[in-house]
């Protein structure tokens, strides 16, 4: 069964250009992860299959791969991104919760979360059913950022500051509180919370510079436009306009058209222990 983009979340779109984006250094940071040769890894959430299909590359040929998740669209899209992954170890794909994972206690070498935190309510319990099907030794990885310095545009520092400060009253009028963007910054608490031992973090920082290739010029305009609508009735009329000129791709002094951009994505890979 093919995808239905209409069943897939509001943000599918632009998380799956981010990794087109940005597939480099992703594929870095699962690299980064120690596993032993024919280990056994759990994707959960797995969303669209990205990590899964880097995951399962790695694993090839002995290896093998669980996506989990408990969207049926995003269960299809991960089938459709592993089967134009190439040679890749076993994949099987499971509907589960994250929070009632349907597997044995010590069933896997590794648990995988990517950038899954944000949707999660209770992280915490979430981490401890990773735990709960690693066996002991294993690990748990979570990939996470800090939305407030996920994607860093040279724009006016003026215009930068009352962004920031927009996106931490929007945050907390939608989640309830201005630091539920930034998971990556509560990361090693939740683990000692679930009874997990931190052994790492590696920052995976991605730099690019004007002219931008299709792939992260697509990231970038889906990206600002979330941002425009994200921060909607939080700021003042003229910061307002500012981040209108600064993000529309028909504007010469867009950060999407000007010859001196950059973008900077900074990333963290969390490793703990079981």
């Amino acid at each position: 069964m093919s995808a239905d983009p209409a069943q897939l979340p509001d943000y599918a779109a632009t998380l799956t250009a981010f990794h087109a984006a940005f597939r480099r250094e992703l594929r870095r940071a699962v690299r980064a992860v120690p596993l032993p040769l024919g280990a056994a890894v759990l994707d959960v959430p797995c969303g669209d299959g990205f990590y899964t299909a880097l995951l399962a590359r790695r694993m090839y040929p002995f290896g093998r791969v669980a996506a989990a998740d408990l969207s049926d669209a995003y269960l299809a899209a991960a089938r459709e991104t592993v089967g134009r992954a190439g040679a890749v170890a076993a994949v099987d794909f499971v509907k589960a919760d994250a929070y009632h994972l349907p597997f044995d206690d010590g069933t896997f070498d590794l648990a995988w979360c990517a950038q899954s935190f944000i949707s999660l309510d209770d992280p915490v319990s979430a981490l401890a059913e990773m735990r709960r099907v690693v066996r002991p030794g294993g690990r748990v990885a979570v990939l996470e950022d800090d939305s407030f310095h996920h994607v860093m545009v040279n724009w006016p520092a003026e215009l930068e500051v009352e962004v920031q400060r927009a996106a931490a009253e929007a945050s907390r009028e939608r989640y309830g509180s201005r630091s539920a963007l930034s998971p990556a910054r509560r990361m090693r608490q939740w683990f000692l919370d679930a009874k997990l031992t931190p052994t790492g973090r590696k920052t995976i920082a991605a730099d690019r510079q004007a002219p931008f290739g299709p792939a992260v010029r697509r990231f970038l305009a889906l990206h600002l436009r979330e941002t425009r609508e994200f921060l909607t009735g939080h700021l003042a009329p003229h910061h307002r306009a500012a981040l209108g000129c600064a993000t529309d791709s028909a504007d010469p002094d867009s950060v999407l058209n000007r010859a001196d951009a950059t973008v900077t994505s900074l990333t963290t890979l969390f490793v703990a222990r079981c």
